[in-house]
């Protein structure tokens, strides 16, 4: 063993209650890193300033130091990402905030430790106000507006720079392009589109990098995020059909390709969670860098991601026609309701583990919307049935008297300091849309109650705020809605869906001779599509109550609001049907 491999390093302690009842024993501030095996500056503070002798001593002699991987603990990325990664805090032994930053070198960091130990200010985190709802009703005009200031017309996306692949905003733009067709809207998302290819694309190896530092996309960060990736392929696909375009089915089929190919395990068939951001082989020549060792992977099955690896695998399916990605994406929904689910406590965090105060509202929400996905491309019956228990023990869980969802549980033990519970703009809108979804696949009004809630109570902090709770933190999502909106557009999207409602498709036949109908249906370029199949054989009471005939042959049903179109029987009448675009018809209210 090498003389650096065998030095002391800092003993860093897991988050749980007994650091804290030793830094409030022994009187001392709890230094808590938040890393991820990603990052890159991660590992470059590590390297220097976290194995610099100096740091060393004074931290294992004066503090207890505490290491968190964000990805594992994304409820405490939230309270203490201090903008970035890797991020660091100070807290008491009750848990409270005293100062952070993100990545600090040797020296620096020898001053900021010397300061807290005095008293100093030491950098402290600035003290934002607890945002609360003003009363002002945000409305879809007021986001695209602000998106309209944001929006670069030279490189595409939303700020100057740092460049974030805005996915929630494109499928926003997407959506309202479907609904009122302004070219303006679609330009936006083709140009965005365009650039993060050109810039943040791996035309190599195939998938997207988490990002780029600069303006024009060409300085990506290097890594790779199992969930930037599957959310940037719904994103092209969903471009794909809107506008038919081979190159956007072209770039879904080389993201999922890059999923299926390198964050797949073969044995287990669930998706790791990323890939290390290796500055080194990805500025190497492709022709050294095809015979370099690859970055490492990080070899943990998140489930939320995983439901929403399994969302995009089904929609690829239907776009692209490809019959396996369907069976691959079932198996993982069938398995994370065989193995991480409980009705008591939700779906795990990580496949295996229940742990206190790891389950998050994200992780359901992902699995419901995933569900509902199923549910869409041809899943069973039964699958409808999960969706709905999940609905209801997220409702349970993590429903606030007040209105919409709070981001954990309360479990009343998170193995360390109580932490707060807020409420996230983003996973609430995501939420929204699917209990609104899952209103209309079954006329159950309680869903479309508990989405009107989660929505409304958001209104008087929309646009550019993210949250409600009391942390003063929250530097990473309030950064991110300063610069591309990501919280905002996905509010807006499901504000427009629940005030003008789906373009339902509704199938009804024999499965066995429906098959071309249904796959034509997939493929409509709707906005706010909501698919459903149902069999006479099977379903006669739910086709009963939405009022169609149950022996007259397949047919498929659009509708929009209260009113349906005369039925369509074959694939080509559904292309006219797609021609013809019915759904823009209607008046557009001003809301």
């Amino acid at each position: 063993m090498s003389e650096s491999e065998n030095r002391e390093r800092i003993a860093w302690r897991d988050w749980n209650e007994t650091a804290f009842q030793d830094a409030r024993r022994e009187e001392k501030h709890v230094l808590l890193t938040l890393t991820a095996t990603w990052c890159h500056w991660c590992h470059v503070m590590d390297q220097t300033t976290y194995s610099d002798s100096r740091v060393i001593d004074l931290v294992n002699s004066k503090f207890i130091p505490v290491a968190v991987d964000v990805d594992r603990r994304p409820d405490l990325s939230r309270r203490y990402n201090q903008g970035g990664f890797p991020s660091f805090v100070f807290l008491t032994g009750a848990g409270d905030l005293v100062a952070g930053r993100i990545y600090t070198p040797p020296d620096e960091m020898l001053g900021v430790l010397e300061s807290v130990l005095s008293g100093g200010p030491a950098f402290p985190t600035a003290s934002r106000p607890e945002p609360t709802a003003t009363g002002d009703g945000a409305t879809v005009a007021a986001v695209v507006d602000r998106l309209e200031q944001l929006y670069d017309p030279e490189y595409g996306g939303f700020g100057v720079e740092p460049k974030q692949p805005p996915w929630e905003s494109l499928r926003l733009l997407l959506a309202l392009y479907g609904r009122n067709g302004d070219r303006a809207l679609l330009e936006r998302v083709e140009k965005t589109l365009a650039w993060m290819k050109a810039g943040i694309y791996d035309f190599n190896e195939d998938g997207f990098f988490r990002y780029s530092v600069s303006r024009d996309w060409k300085v990506p960060h290097y890594e790779k995020m199992l969930v930037t990736n599957a959310n940037l392929a719904l994103t092209y696909l969903e471009a794909a059909l809107v506008t038919g375009k081979r190159d956007y089915r072209e770039t879904a089929s080389g993201v999922m390709h890059y999923l299926t190919e390198t964050l797949r395990d073969p044995a287990a068939g669930w998706f790791w969670a990323s890939q290390d951001a290796t500055e080194e082989y990805y500025q190497l020549p492709w022709k050294d860098r095809a015979a370099g060792e690859k970055p490492p992977i990080d070899r943990v099955f998140y489930t939320g991601w995983n439901a929403l690896a399994a969302d995009a695998l089904l929609q690829a399916s239907a776009v692209l026609g490809a019959p396996a990605w369907f069976a691959d994406g079932e198996s993982i929904l069938n398995r994370l309701w065989a193995e991480c689910w409980s009705d008591s406590a939700g779906l795990a965090h990580v496949a295996g583990e229940f742990v206190p105060g790891i389950p998050t509202l994200a992780d359901q929400v992902w699995f419901l919307r995933a569900l509902l996905t199923l549910c869409q491309t041809g899943g069973q019956s039964e699958h409808l049935q999960r969706a709905e228990v999940v609905a209801r023990t997220i409702q349970d869980l993590y429903g606030a008297s007040e209105g919409g969802f709070y981001d954990i549980p309360d479990t009343g033990n998170t193995a360390g300091p109580s932490l707060g519970r807020e409420r996230s703009l983003l996973e609430n809108s995501l939420l929204a849309e699917g209990l609104i979804t899952l209103h209309w696949l079954t006329g159950d009004e309680d869903y479309l109650n508990w989405a009107r809630g989660a929505l409304q109570v958001f209104q008087g902090i929309v646009p550019g705020k993210s949250y409600l709770g009391s942390h003063s933190s929250h530097r990473m999502e309030e950064d991110e809605e300063r610069l591309f909106l990501p919280a905002g557009s996905a509010w807006a999207r499901a504000w427009d869906l629940l005030h003008n409602g789906p373009v339902r498709l509704v199938v009804v036949g024999n499965p066995a001779s429906s098959g071309s109908l249904r796959r034509a249906a997939q493929r409509l370029p709707a906005p706010h599509r909501i698919t459903q199949f149902l069999d006479p054989a099977r379903d006669e009471e739910r086709i009963a109550v939405l009022g169609f005939p149950v022996g007259r042959g397949d047919a498929l049903y659009a509708c929009m609001g209260a009113t349906c179109l005369a039925p369509v029987s074959t694939a080509a009448e559904v292309r006219e049907l797609a021609k013809a675009r019915p759904w823009r018809l209607r008046p557009q209210p001003d809301f």
